[in-house]
C-alpha cells in the first residue's frame, strides 16, 4: 500500500514537471515565433524578395538594346538604378 501512494505520488510529480515544463517551453516557442514574425522573417519575406527579383530580371529582359549595354556598362557601380543616366556629360 505504501509503494502504491509513492509511485502515485512520484507519477503526479512526473506529470505536474511535464505540464510546468512543457508550458513555459511553448511560452518561449510562441515569444519567439512572435518576434520573427513582427521582425519581416519568413515566408511572407521570401515571397516579397522573390517578387522583386522576378520584377528586376523582368526589366532587365524588356529593355532595349542600347539602354542594355548601358546598363551592363554600369552595373556594379554603387546601384544598378543608374544605368539610365549618361555617362557623358
Amino acid at each position: 500500500m505504501i509503494k502504491n501512494i509513492f509511485r502515485t505520488i512520484g507519477i503526479g510529480l512526473l506529470v505536474g514537471l511535464l505540464f510546468f515544463v512543457a508550458f513555459r517551453f511553448f511560452i518561449v516557442l510562441a515569444i519567439l515565433a512572435l518576434i520573427f514574425k513582427l521582425s519581416g522573417k519568413g515566408r511572407w519575406k521570401r515571397q516579397q524578395w522573390h517578387n522583386r527579383k522576378l520584377a528586376f530580371v523582368e526589366r532587365v529582359r524588356n529593355m532595349e538594346s542600347d539602354e542594355y549595354e548601358n546598363f551592363k556598362t554600369n552595373f556594379g557601380r554603387n546601384h544598378c538604378y543608374h544605368y539610365t543616366e549618361s555617362t557623358e556629360k
